[in-house]
């Protein structure tokens, strides 16, 4: 994980030196380990004089030693800011190297435009970027086809053009402009001796950079063979094709409540599907340095107990060394206005006879102050690492119970939002506020034995099961589709979750758990699993002739039984909001609503 911080001003147009301080202290706590500035002034062939300005920041993820960055080659002067990891696609991949090295060094073999841009389609893996080509005075940068980095650019018309791993929230009217999420559309570009546009006649929605147009080379859905045609109309492949459309022919069921007899078909699925997954998560826990004591565990899954995360979980366990423990995040809030409508519901009742009451005010007092935090995540939490503890007894599985008193929750919340920014709904801050304290890691282990020992994760690498519910039918839109038109239609909304997976909330994600020093890796959106999955017909990933537990991700549900989950093979898909209790965490606006807009304080 590391932060970009990019800026391209003029005299004219400056930068608010205010703000670039303060985005370069942001995007170093997503970078602690170092930080570097290079600064670039040229005069463009409209005699413009133009200053680029490169900040880079670095969490050491790979290799012996910190990679810096920006990286720059001293005879081409070209110039590379990096966030992202490199899993696969580029042939001369060396992990120990680390990955903007090895970009670098494959980008300076390109010679063309079409080669940098083969380059960067080919990639395997999470990224965002700028990328400076000296020779022919050129900005390059993006995002990967799925958005799981975060990049955002500063709309303005009187400052300069930047883009930055996080934003800044306006705080007055004097602010330069808007920050805006650079959408995962494709890879953009700037030509520095390019025509400045008239301001009032710009069209296409782009910011300008400095006046100068921006230039979009998209994401599109091309045949392998087609790939060097789309590149020279300037469009990019996507890494993965369109999703099987043939429509199953299956009879219906008498019982939809008894799992289906495996056949030959999914026998197979069941084993590529291990294997494929199985090899993105092994690429993610791979060749992590031991930064600390190796007693300390280098990977944590965010961790609620549930199917994705269990597998996810129960995978890792096949790639690491045994010696080694495996920390299991799972967070509770403490919610006042769950807990009020429990009173109430109590205070309802019929009066109880004294002896009852005695009996009732003894257990009250044996209750501990945790027992508040018995969330549906910390429930589905604790069975699913007993689970784990049967199938891999000589594993050390660190269940690490992080509770969140109400008050703790809303004396960080304000920064919550500032990192979520510029994502501001209601149901923006519950999910951000439940990754923002997960990621942090500070809870207890052993609380379930009752002792409870102080712990904080030191891992940087952090697993989450995102993606899964998108592409395996996991909620219950799927269900509705396939109820009012069947197969055909449930072909239709599975792509439509695939297609906008780019357009819904990595970069939040990525802001907020970054804030601790901490990167995300999302095994089921690795581009080849997503590859596999859009190839195989859909009857194999989910079956909703079968009733909720069964049919939805149905594949997945075979797999965690092969892996020995038996148990979490048959749990049910619950939004973190409610699993972990943060939504509506005060009784305050009963109607407000997760797309609602936060309420200015």
């Amino acid at each position: 994980m590391c932060g970009i911080l990019f800026a391209l001003a003029t005299q004219e147009q400056p930068i608010c030196q205010t703000e670039w301080d303060t985005l370069k202290e942001l995007n170093t706590r997503r970078g602690p380990d170092l930080q570097n500035l290079r600064q670039i002034h040229i005069s463009n062939c409209n005699k413009q004089g133009l200053d680029l300005s490169f900040f880079s920041t670095v969490l050491h993820l790979r290799g012996a030693a910190v990679v810096p960055q920006p990286r720059c080659d001293p005879n081409t002067k070209n110039t590379l800011c990096w966030n992202g990891e490199i899993f696969g696609g580029i042939e001369a991949f060396i992990s120990a190297k680390g990955s903007p090295i090895v970009l670098m060094d494959t980008l300076e073999n390109a010679s063309t435009e079409i080669e940098i841009l083969s380059v960067l389609q080919s990639i395997e893996g999470p990224f965002a970027f700028v990328y400076y080509r000296a020779s022919v005075r050129k900005i390059y940068f993006g995002r990967d086809c799925l958005g799981r980095r975060s990049l955002l650019w500063l709309r303005t018309e009187k400052g300069a053009f930047m883009l930055s791993s996080v934003g800044k929230p306006k705080t007055n009217q004097d602010d330069s402009g808007v920050w805006e999420e650079v959408p995962a559309n494709g890879i953009y570009s700037i030509d520095l001796d390019g025509d400045v546009l008239d301001r009032q006649n710009q069209s296409g929605g782009l910011p300008r950079a400095c006046g100068i147009s921006l230039h979009l080379f998209p994401w599109t859905y091309v045949a392998k063979k087609d790939k060097l045609d789309m590149l020279k109309q300037g469009k990019l492949s996507f890494p993965f094709p369109r999703l099987n459309a043939t429509l199953p022919n299956l009879e219906p069921i008498t019982d939809a409540d008894t799992e289906p007899v495996i056949d030959q078909s999914m026998q197979k699925a069941i084993r590529d599907f291990t294997s494929v997954l199985g090899e993105s998560v092994k690429r993610r826990v791979a060749d992590i340095p031991y930064l600390d004591a190796k007693g300390q565990a280098r990977v944590a899954i965010l961790f609620s107990g549930g199917l994705d995360c269990i597998c996810l979980a129960a995978l890792a366990n096949q790639y690491l060394p045994l010696t080694e423990p495996i920390d299991l995040l799972n967070v509770a809030f403490e919610n006042p206005r769950s807990e009020k409508a429990k009173s109430q519901k109590s205070s309802n009742k019929k009066p109880k006879k004294k002896k009852e009451e005695a009996e009732e005010q003894v257990g009250a007092a044996e209750l501990t102050e945790r027992s508040i935090y018995d969330t549906p995540d910390r429930l589905t939490g604790r069975a699913g690492v007993q689970e784990l503890r049967r199938i891999a007894p000589d594993r050390t599985w660190n269940f690490v119970e992080i509770n969140v008193p109400y008050s703790e929750a809303m004396e960080h919340r304000q920064r919550i939002i500032d990192r979520m920014f510029p994502l501001d709904t209601v149901m923006d801050l519950s999910i951000a506020m439940a990754f923002w304290f997960a990621s942090r890691g500070k809870g207890a282990v052993d609380a379930a034995a009752n002792q409870a020992t102080d712990y904080e994760s030191r891992a940087r690498v952090l697993l989450s099961g995102l993606g899964a519910d998108e592409q395996l039918g996991g909620y219950s839109r799927h269900r509705e589709a396939y109820r009012h038109g069947s197969w055909e239609r449930l072909v239709q909304e599975t792509q439509l979750d695939v297609d906008r997976i780019s357009k819904r909330n990595l970069g939040r994600d990525d802001r907020i758990m970054s804030d601790h020093g901490k990167e995300v890796r999302f095994p089921f959106l690795s581009t080849c699993v997503v590859d596999w999955l859009c190839k195989q017909p859909i009857q194999l990933k989910m079956d909703l002739r079968y009733n909720r537990g069964i049919g939805e991700k149905i594949l997945l549900r075979h797999v965690a039984r092969e892996l020995g989950l038996v148990n979490a093979s048959r749990n049910w898909k619950r939004a973190i909001q409610f699993g972990a209790k943060t939504a509506k965490m005060t009784g305050a606006s009963r109607s407000e609503k997760g797309q609602h807009k936060l309420m200015q304080e």
